[in-house]
C-alpha cells in the first residue's frame, strides 16, 4: 500500500488502533461482569457450597462462613490459606430467607425485563 494515498495508514497506527479497541472490550466485559454480580444475575454453582457469611478482621484477614453440602464450616482466611476454625450443626444457624438462583439466560433476561 503507498502511504501517500488518502485513507491508508502505518502499521503504528493499525496497532493502535487495536490496543483501544482490546482496552474497550475488556473494559466492558469487566463492567459488565461487576453489573451483573452486584445484582445476582450471573449464574450459580449447583449448589453445593455457599457463602453464608464474611467478616473480615483486617485487610488480609477474614472469618468465612460456609455451607458444603449438609455441614456448615467456620474457616479463617489470611495470606492466601484458609483454615478450618470449626464445623457447626445446620440447626444451630437461625433460618435465612432462600433466594433462588437464576437458572438460565432466559430467567435472567426476565428478571431484567421486570425491572422498571
Amino acid at each position: 500500500m503507498d502511504p501517500s494515498l488518502p485513507g491508508t495508514t502505518g502499521f503504528g497506527a493499525a496497532l493502535a488502533q487495536s490496543a483501544l479497541s482490546l482496552v474497550a472490550v475488556c473494559a466492558l466485559a469487566w463492567w459488565a461482569l461487576r453489573w451483573g454480580a452486584r445484582r445476582n444475575l450471573l449464574p450459580r454453582g449447583r449448589g453445593d457450597l455457599e457463602v453464608l457469611e464474611r467478616v473480615p478482621l483486617d485487610p488480609g484477614r477474614a472469618v468465612y462462613l460456609v455451607r458444603v453440602g449438609p455441614k456448615v464450616l467456620v474457616l479463617g482466611g489470611a495470606e492466601g490459606a484458609l483454615t478450618n476454625l470449626a464445623e457447626l450443626r445446620p440447626e444451630d444457624l437461625p433460618a435465612r430467607a432462600e433466594v433462588p438462583a437464576p437458572q438460565g439466560f432466559a430467567e435472567i433476561l426476565g428478571r431484567l425485563r421486570a425491572r422498571p
